[in-house]
This record gives structure tokens, C-alpha cells and sequence, in this order.
């Protein structure tokens, strides 16, 4: 060895202490921002872009002293050129753990709530977003929110801060809305003062069935829905809809009475709000628009209307609100039950029931599963499409909605 023994390493050294730190900086953005929203997609691409070019050109350098030097190089050389790039990606996972210990240190207050503002007032509203709040795309909702198209939501996660946690201005604690609660306070708009409204109250829905499972922090979170009628708020607190991940772990866990919902509108309004025996479901960032009449096209979206702990073997109590009229429509729906009850081998513990809004104002109902080998599906098994449904279902069954593409069905 010489008297510098990293002479003969600095330029691997270097690409190692120059990945390190994009890498700590991003993962320090992560941590320290926890409303990026779409602006995770932009840490990513510069890892993508940016890292793995420099991890690529640090394993070459690596590679190229090992054949130098026939294999021994110092230990001390290994370590530099290795060592801060593992440290590096410790950041996140790290800073996340504490941030949620400092989160359950101080009550919870300081989660971040998920909100979704349906505007049935027929008036613009100024929403109340503060002190912060984003969107899906990482800047704040648009406002105000018009009054003049009602299908359209507001939907964005308000953050609390240090300040409003000393002012205790924040109005949620433990993710869920103080007690006493019982006016919303709109934001004021640029010219004009701020006003409130009565706030009815919605029950929270019981999820200790899911804390069984995942304990007090994953699976399906709370998102609270605000409907703005003309002389009072309503807020209803539901299971929000299921991420890709979260819907990947349920299909194997051992939760029973979770169901995921559908829904196809032949009705002739779209559908602002919907109930199954009293709890409300989150039917996403648009009202359930209607289907057109055959022989149109299918124009319904492939996304979920909401999850929910009930009994299928029950009647279902179905309440939904339209808008333009803002009309509520009931049915009371039996869901059909598998001809073979007991489950196949692989058969997901996740229910699923697509919902058929009829244009008499009645509903139907078809109940499938899916049936999966190791990661992938391997067949749907459904009930099929309910006979007074049959006339109107421009869409198909349940197991039309997986394309063409989908996996034989399984006889049921």
C-alpha cells in the first residue's frame, strides 16, 4: 500500500460519495414532505434516471480494481464504495418509523385526513383547507368549488402543523373529528368573510374486524365525506376505496364480511351518494355517472364504488342520492348466494357484488370472486347476471369487466 492507500480508488470512491448523496437528499425529501402527492413521481425518476446510472458506473469501477488488484482490495475500499449507499437508503423507512412514533407521541393529531366535499348547495363554496392541504397531484384543490356541477368532487388531505396543533385549530385528533364539533367553518373568500353551516355527524364504521388483522395502522384507512346541502354539512366518515396493495394483502387474509363494490348507473341521473345498511361508501372523485341506453357503448369506469363490513347473506338496505334532481331512490337487494358455497382452492376471502341501478328506480345485484394461484388469477366465479338486469346491462356481467383478457370463469 502507498502512504494515501485510496489514491489508486478515488474515482470509485467519488461515484460512491456522489450516489450517497442524491440519495440521502431524496430520501430527506421524502421524510420531510410528507404531502408531495405526484411529487413522489419526480423523486423517483431522478433515481431512476440519475442513480442508477451512478450505481451502474460504481459496480463497473468496483468490478474493474477487482481484476487491478486480483481480488485484493482493502476492506476500508469495499466499505467507501458501498457502505454509504446502503446507509443512504436506510433514510425512509427510518425517518417514516419515527415520524409515526412522533405521530402516536402526540396523539395522532398530526395524520394527515383524507377528505372528499360533494357540492349539492348549487352555490360556489370557499372549502375550509386549512392549515394545508393537497391533491393526488401535490398542489391545493381547485377553488372555489362550483355549485353548478354537482358530480364533480373535491377530494385532497388536509395536514395540520406545529401551529395549529399549539392552537388546537386542527379539527380532527387520532384521524378522527373532535367531539363538540357541530358547525363547518367555510374558508373565506377573497373579498368577503368566512361562514358556517350546521354539521350533521355520521357513525365512524367498526373496523375492529381489520385491526385483527393489520393491527392499528394499515389496510383500508378513513376518508371523511362532506356533502353541502344549501342549509346544513353532512360528514360521513367511510372505509376508503382499496389500493393496489392493500386489496393484494385482503385477498389473503382472513378477514370476513369485507366487501368491495361495484356499481353500474341505468338510472337516468348521476349518483352523488351512496349507502348499503346505513354506512356510507366511497364511491371515489366523481358521482357514479349513468350508462347509456343500448345500443350505445359501455362508458362505465372499471373502478371500484367503496368497501364495507357487512353480512351478504342478509338483504342489503340500499340508499343512493342523485344529482339534478337531488333525489333519494331505496331497494332492498338480496344478494345471491354460490350455488357451491364452499370455497375453491385459491378462492380470495375479498367478496365482491356489482350493483345494477335499473331505470325504474329498482336494483340488482351479482356476487363473484376471485379465484387465484399464487399471484395471478387463475378464474373468476360469479352468480351471473341477474335476469331483470338483463334488458338494460350494456356492460355485461361482472366477469365482463375484466376484458378480454380475463381468465376462464369458473363454474359456480
Amino acid at each position: 500500500m502507498t502512504a494515501t492507500p485510496y489514491r489508486n480508488y478515488r474515482f470509485g470512491i467519488g461515484v460512491s460519495l456522489v450516489l450517497a448523496s442524491l440519495l440521502a437528499a431524496l430520501g430527506l425529501i421524502a421524510v420531510c414532505t410528507p404531502n408531495l402527492g405526484w411529487g413522489v413521481v419526480a423523486l423517483i425518476t431522478l433515481a431512476l434516471w440519475i442513480g442508477v446510472p451512478l450505481l451502474v458506473l460504481l459496480l463497473l469501477a468496483w468490478g474493474r480494481y477487482m481484476v487491478r488488484e486480483r481480488g485484493h482490495v482493502p476492506g476500508r475500499v469495499h466499505a467507501l464504495m458501498f457502505v454509504p449507499t446502503v446507509l443512504t437508503l436506510l433514510i425512509y423507512p427510518l425517518g417514516d418509523s419515527l415520524r409515526g412514533r412522533l405521530d402516536t407521541a402526540t396523539g395522532g393529531s398530526r395524520a394527515a385526513i383524507a377528505e372528499t366535499h360533494i357540492n349539492l348547495s348549487g352555490h360556489a363554496l370557499w372549502l375550509d383547507t386549512s392549515p394545508y392541504a393537497s391533491t393526488y397531484s401535490g398542489a391545493g384543490p381547485d377553488l372555489p368549488m362550483q355549485g353548478d356541477n354537482p358530480q364533480r368532487f373535491v377530494a385532497f388531505h388536509r395536514y395540520p402543523n406545529a401551529q395549529s396543533d399549539a392552537d388546537n385549530a386542527f379539527p380532527y385528533d387520532n384521524a378522527r373529528l373532535k367531539q363538540g364539533i357541530d358547525r363547518y367553518r367555510y374558508g373565506a373568500p377573497s373579498e368577503g368573510t368566512a361562514s358556517t353551516l350546521p354539521l350533521r355527524r355520521q357513525s365512524y364504521p367498526d373496523t375492529t374486524a381489520l385491526t385483527r388483522v393489520w393491527g392499528t395502522s394499515g389496510g383500508p384507512g378513513i376518508v371523511h365525506l362532506y356533502y353541502h346541502y344549501a342549509d346544513h354539512v353532512e360528514v360521513a366518515p367511510a372505509l376508503a376505496r382499496l389500493a393496489g396493495a392493500t386489496e393484494y394483502e385482503l385477498e389473503r387474509s382472513r378477514v370476513e364480511g369485507l366487501v368491495q363494490f361495484k356499481t353500474h348507473n341505468y338510472g337516468a341521473a348521476p349518483i352523488v351518494r351512496l349507502e348499503i345498511n346505513g354506512a356510507t361508501l366511497d364511491i371515489g372523485d366523481d358521482a357514479i355517472a349513468p350508462i347509456p341506453a343500448p345500443p350505445a357503448a359501455c362508458t362505465a369506469s372499471n373502478h371500484t364504488t367503496g368497501v364495507a363490513l357487512l353480512n351478504l347473506d342478509q338483504p342489503l338496505q340500499v340508499r343512493w342520492q342523485t344529482a339534478a334532481p337531488q333525489v333519494w331512490h331505496r331497494a332492498r337487494v338480496q344478494v345471491p348466494a354460490f350455488r357451491q358455497p364452499q370455497p375453491l382452492d385459491g378462492q380470495s376471502t375479498l367478496q365482491r357484488v356489482l350493483l345494477y341501478v335499473l331505470p325504474d328506480g329498482t336494483m340488482a345485484a351479482e356476487r363473484y370472486v376471485e379465484v387465484l394461484a399464487g399471484n395471478s388469477r387463475r378464474g373468476i366465479k360469479a352468480t351471473g347476471l341477474p335476469a331483470n338486469a338483463a334488458a338494460h346491462a350494456t356492460c355485461g356481467s361482472a366477469y365482463a369487466t375484466y376484458g378480454e383478457d380475463a381468465p376462464a370463469p369458473l363454474a359456480d
